[in-house]
């Protein structure tokens, strides 16, 4: 991305970050509440309504003020358009009109304890950017805690390239050829499931997209930085020649007729993060009208391709809300549900996804995804559903859980953050590419539920640190 206005004044805001911020506010706060609600025409002001409204503003809000600042805060980005299309708006939607994704009554009660665990979570998530941000100034920017860094390698980039091309086309062997992998998305997945045992079928799945995505993210950066990676003269014709062969493959095997669409979203996202460029006057402000948009505008009909045969077939924004691709809040709502009864799991659902590599033939009593575990309890037929990092932490350990779960996030979210925008500096930092991929794939990892999320992230992140190499931090220079 360019970074020219990186090194303008955080105090000095111009008159475009605050028409932006203006906008936002205005915007996500006062007239898509209105819409969504003015659409169910039954709505009372019960106390739940209460509360998601106040989980649309604070999310507004929030949004509206990392406009203002313009900083390419990319995992705050990810993170807020999360909380306020899928925690807010949709929620919202959902109770004004009385119908939920998926069977099932809940109490006021169940509903405003809900929303209040979504609140206290944002809260949690601030308090942890704050501790982050002062960290990273206090002592990670001084290079008191961290005195090294990792830097991109370009012979490891190309090395990784290649054996991602290699590990790809035996993936696409393995799994069935080149035509399973455009049919839809459910005969892929049954046509895997019949060939392989669940580890074999995670295993070969991740293959296929996985080393391909990371490649095509770093070969990328190399050629978008390549005056400070010395590509020049014959080794342009080759770096783009390979770049164009990683580029289609990984059109054909993250295509979105056989691949999930938060895995296909986070390959087009990621791609987008870092190809176009960065403004911190307008970037923020379009970022979150475009994102919000897409994610409620465009987001339910990307399933068209989930069945053979399947048509487009166009709804009201409120009723595509109250679809299964919106069932974050009720999914929250019946872990609190099965909490009451049953209680936490003190950690037992964390370690399924910590162990997701663990064989269940090695471990028989391995835990199942979180989502699946609720499901069964409230007798759902299907089970394949999500969990939210909120229900997740909150099947845990309880609200203890969601408050040091959402600390974490946030504290953690902060020091990436800033140690990608001070690598403006030095743009060989492997920092440059990790934060973009992560910023892409929240959105999966937030909807959870954490055992798969965790399962296809992992992955990812290890063949990143691959291609990178220890270097003396504040020293930025090139290393081979």
């Amino acid at each position: 991305m360019s970074h020219k206005n990186h090194f303008e004044s955080p105090v000095g805001f111009g008159w475009a970050n605050w028409l932006w911020a203006f906008l936002i506010l205005c915007a996500l706060t006062i007239p898509v509440p209105l819409i969504v609600l003015y659409s169910a025409p039954q709505t009372h002001l019960a106390l739940p309504l209460v509360c998601l409204a106040m989980i649309v503003a604070y999310s507004g809000i929030r949004l509206s003020l990392l406009a203002l600042e313009g900083r390419e805060k990319l995992l705050h980005l990810t993170f807020w358009t999360f909380g306020y299309v899928w925690m807010g708006i949709a929620p919202l939607a959902q109770l004004s009109i009385g119908y939920f994704p998926w069977p099932g009554t809940y109490s006021n009660w169940i509903l405003t304890y809900s929303s209040l665990i979504v609140l206290v979570g944002f809260i949690a998530y601030d308090v942890g950017s704050w501790l982050g941000g002062r960290l990273y100034y206090s002592r990670v920017k001084r290079g008191l805690i961290f005195p090294y860094s990792l830097s991109i390698s370009k012979r490891r980039v190309y090395v990784l390239s290649f054996v991602a091309i290699l590990l790809t086309a035996i993936s696409i062997y393995k799994v069935g050829g080149l035509q399973l992998l455009f049919s839809a998305r459910t005969s892929f997945e049954e046509i895997v499931a019949a060939n392989f045992a669940l580890t074999g079928a995670l295993i070969w799945t991740t293959l296929l997209r996985a080393p391909a995505m990371v490649a095509l993210a770093l070969m990328l950066v190399v050629w978008k930085k390549r005056k400070q990676f010395s590509v020049r003269g014959h080794w342009i014709v080759w770096h783009m020649a390979l770049l164009s062969l990683l580029l289609v493959l990984n059109l054909v095997v993250s295509n979105p007729m056989s691949t999930p669409r938060l895995l296909s979203g986070t390959l087009a996202l990621t791609l987008t993060f870092l190809t176009l460029g960065w403004s911190r006057r307008h970037s923020f402000g379009a970022w979150v009208t475009g994102l919000i948009s897409a994610l409620l505008l465009i987001f339910p009909y990307t399933d068209i391709f989930r069945y053979e045969g399947s048509s487009l077939s166009l709804q009201p924004v409120v009723g595509q809300l109250s679809s299964a691709d919106y069932e974050i809040f009720q999914q929250l709502a019946n872990t609190v549900i099965f909490v009451s009864a049953s209680g936490v799991t003190f950690g037992h659902q964390l370690l399924g996804a910590l162990f997701f590599w663990v064989p269940r033939g090695v471990w028989p009593n391995k835990p199942y995804g979180s989502g699946q575990l609720v499901g069964e309890y409230l007798g759902y037929q299907h089970t394949n559903l999500s969990s939210p990092l909120w229900a997740e932490a909150y099947i845990n350990a309880g609200l203890i859980g969601v408050i040091l779960t959402l600390l974490l996030w946030g504290f953690v979210s902060s020091l990436l953050q800033n140690l990608y925008i001070a690598s403006y500096e030095n743009a060989t930092s492997l920092i440059v590419v990790l934060v973009p991929i992560l910023a892409a794939y929240q959105i999966f990892l937030l909807r959870g539920d954490l055992q798969n999320g965790t399962a296809y992230l992992v992955p990812i992140v290890a063949y990143l640190f691959l291609a990178g190499k220890v270097t003396r931090a504040g020293y930025g220079g090139y290393r081979t």
